[in-house]
């Protein structure tokens, strides 16, 4: 620990044993409130948040072809030879 962790550390020490509010204890301490909240929050780090995983079911999702203000709406299972003869219609068009 720097000489100016363990400074931190006592000033943090000595203002929870005084009862004051932070902005009080500043006040009276001639600290720089900001500063002591960064210290603090550097010091002693609050608790980590556990993460959590989350169940999630994906669906298949259709295709969307757009072209020329023209929309084919393409579901999973579609008739391939049946595209293939939409699109060539659309070619030639």
């Amino acid at each position: 620990m720097t000489e100016l962790q363990q400074e931190w550390t006592d000033k943090i020490a000595t203002w929870k044993v005084s009862g004051q509010s932070m902005a009080a204890w500043c006040r009276q301490n001639d600290e720089s409130y900001d500063r002591f909240v960064y210290w603090r929050r550097r010091l002693e780090p609050g608790p980590q948040r556990q993460g959590r995983f989350v169940a999630l079911t994906v669906q298949p999702a259709a295709l969307l072809l757009s072209c020329n203000g023209m929309t084919l709406h393409i579901e999973r299972g579609f008739d391939r030879e049946l595209l293939r003869d939409v699109l060539s219609v659309l070619r030639a068009v």
